[in-house]
């Protein structure tokens, strides 16, 4: 064989080799808001290479303010509609509706694996196990007006209001530990208390692998505050005032920075190196009715602003760069809420 010919036989097996190395492609990524007052979901992809699309979330009395995903599925607690819509996230269509106990009052939502959420069920102190797939539910007691939830090592944390029945907090929230395996409590230290004012009702997962927590208060005085728990010694280590009235939910960027929305002050930060917030009240990035947010791969921040709940006034992504300088906007639906950024493998788009 002739060099020329050795030479072109190793080139071709050397780019047969890095095609075969080649990375797989990234995962597909969506942003998901939830619209309250036209009871929708609507779905965009990250990157905008499609338009976002709504979907109708059925039945009647439904108004959702939080969501969860996983993979190629979401679903959406109905509130005082006593039901949980599970939504295709890939055909983006509404699968079904789980009807929940009556009074549940379904407001926050986990989901633990592909085919198993947790739905919280403020109005009766219950949280509910729902299959997505089969509809099957198994209610299990919690405390005191369960708003919300995170997900860490393998335990479900509950966030326990302690509300009256106006709304208001009646003391320190706390957390209840469960674990998925077997729907109860986990072993162990099954109850962690919080300072502050109470409310507790969002949660997320920081860069550091710690939970941070907000604890809105009430709608008088504004004291707001972000706690910080280690989920492996199940013990609050930090609290942070600053945060003003009634602060909603939060991201983190997987890094270092926490984002906090805030219908009030705009949009919040705290980060996670300095202990400190370095966004409070009176210093937020200026977002009109800021009910949500959401961080993607690339650091981008979705702030959403709800609108003004009324036809022809409909809810806004402001999308921020890394340096939280706006540099794009997405149309969503009546009163916009709760968002999140969910990944899917590209196995799942496939199978779906």
């Amino acid at each position: 064989m002739t060099r020329p010919a050795v030479l072109a036989l190793a080139s071709a097996l050397l780019l047969g080799c890095a095609d075969t190395n080649a990375p797989p492609p990234a995962p597909l990524e969506l942003l998901l808001v939830v619209n309250r007052q036209s009871n929708s979901l609507t779905i965009v992809s990250v990157d905008r290479e499609d338009s976002p699309t709504t979907v109708g979330l059925g039945g009647t009395g439904g108004a959702p303010t939080s969501v969860a995903a996983r993979e190629g599925i979401a679903v959406v607690p109905q509130g005082q509609a006593d039901a949980v819509a599970v939504v295709d996230l890939i055909a983006r269509r509404l699968i079904q509706r789980i009807a929940l106990p009556p009074g549940s009052g379904a407001t926050g939502a986990a989901m633990v694996s592909d085919s198993v959420a947790y739905i919280a069920n403020p109005g009766l102190n219950t949280i509910s196990q729902v299959n997505v797939f089969t509809g099957d539910t198994a209610e299990v007691a919690v405390g005191i007006s369960p708003q919300g939830f995170a997900i860490a090592r393998g335990r479900l944390f509950v966030l326990n209001g302690n509300l009256d029945d106006t709304g208001e907090p009646v003391g320190p929230s706390w957390i209840t530990v469960i674990n998925p395996a077997t729907n109860g409590l986990a072993p162990g230290t099954d109850s962690i208390p919080l300072t502050g004012p109470g409310n507790a009702a969002f949660a997320t997962v920081g860069g550091d692998g710690l939970l941070y927590i907000v604890n809105r208060g009430g709608t008088m005085p504004a004291e707001g505050r972000l706690s910080v728990v280690d989920p492996l010694e199940r013990t609050e280590v930090a609290s942070f005032a600053g945060l003003g009235l009634l602060p909603g939910d939060l991201a983190s960027d997987g890094q270092s920075r926490i984002f906090v929305s805030s219908f009030t002050e705009g949009l919040l930060e705290f980060d996670t190196d300095s202990n400190a917030v370095v966004r409070g009240e009176a210093e937020g990035i200026d977002i009109p009715s800021n009910a949500g947010v959401a961080v993607d791969s690339e650091g981008r921040v979705y702030a959403i602003e709800a609108g003004g709940c009324v036809a022809g006034d409909p809810g806004v992504a402001h999308v921020l760069d890394r340096e939280l300088v706006e540099i794009d906007r997405i149309t969503l639906g009546r009163c916009s809420s709760a968002a999140i950024v969910v990944r899917i493998g590209l196995e799942v788009v496939d199978t779906l």
